[in-house]
C-alpha cells in the first residue's frame, strides 16, 4: 500500500488500541486498520479506558484522539510515557487532532506523540505514518520535563556548536 521503496512492514501480528470517542470515526478508523490485515483491534472511549487495556493485554500500538473526554490524548500518552506501572512507555502512539493549529500539534509532540496526525486522516496517510514510526524508530529520552521519542527528525543533522541557548536567551 506504501509508496515507498522500502518494503513495507507486516501488521498482521500487531496489536493496536484505539481510543475515539466519536463512534463514526472510531468505525472509520477500525475499518482503515482492517485493511492493513491488522488482525487484533482494541477500542476505548476515553484515553482512561484505554490506559486500562495496556494494564489489562499486550498493546504494541495506540491510536488516539487529542479531544476526547474526561481523559484526552495527551493526557493518555503523558501518562503512557511517565507513568508507574505502564508495561510499555515507549509505546508508539499516534495522537489525532481534529482542529489542528501549531500550538496543539505542539502539545502532542511535547506529550509525547509518535506522530501526530490532523483529522480527517485518509487510509494512506494513516498506513504511511504507522509504518514510519516503526522503520525509524527514534531514541526515547527521559528527561524532568519530558519522556518520548526524540523530538528532533534529522538522524544527519550535525551537532549544535556554541552554548546551550537555554542559559542564553536571545
Amino acid at each position: 500500500m506504501s509508496s515507498s521503496a522500502m518494503e513495507d512492514v507486516d501488521l498482521s501480528d500487531l496489536r493496536f488500541v484505539i481510543a475515539e470517542e466519536n463512534r463514526y470515526m472510531l468505525t472509520v478508523l477500525r475499518q482503515q486498520l482492517k485493511a492493513f490485515e491488522i488482525k487484533e483491534i482494541t477500542e476505548a472511549r476515553d484515553g482512561d479506558n484505554a490506559a486500562q487495556l495496556l494494564h489489562a493485554s499486550e498493546i504494541d500500538f495506540a491510536i488516539v484522539d487529542s479531544g476526547m473526554a474526561p481523559v484526552d490524548g495527551l493526557t493518555f500518552t503523558r501518562h503512557v510515557r511517565t507513568g508507574k506501572g505502564i508495561p510499555n512507555a515507549e509505546l508508539p502512539i499516534i495522537v489525532l487532532i481534529a482542529h489542528p493549529s501549531v500550538d496543539a500539534i505542539a502539545a502532542a509532540r511535547d506529550a509525547g506523540a509518535t506522530e501526530v496526525l490532523c483529522k480527517p486522516v485518509s487510509a494512506q496517510l494513516l498506513f504511511d505514518r504507522i509504518q514510519y514510526a516503526i522503520k525509524n524508530s527514534r531514541d526515547f529520552v527521559r528527561s524532568e520535563s519530558f519522556s518520548g521519542p526524540d523530538r528532533r527528525r534529522r538522524k544527519d543533522s550535525q551537532p549544535a556548536t556554541g552554548g546551550e541557548r537555554r542559559d542564553n536567551p536571545a
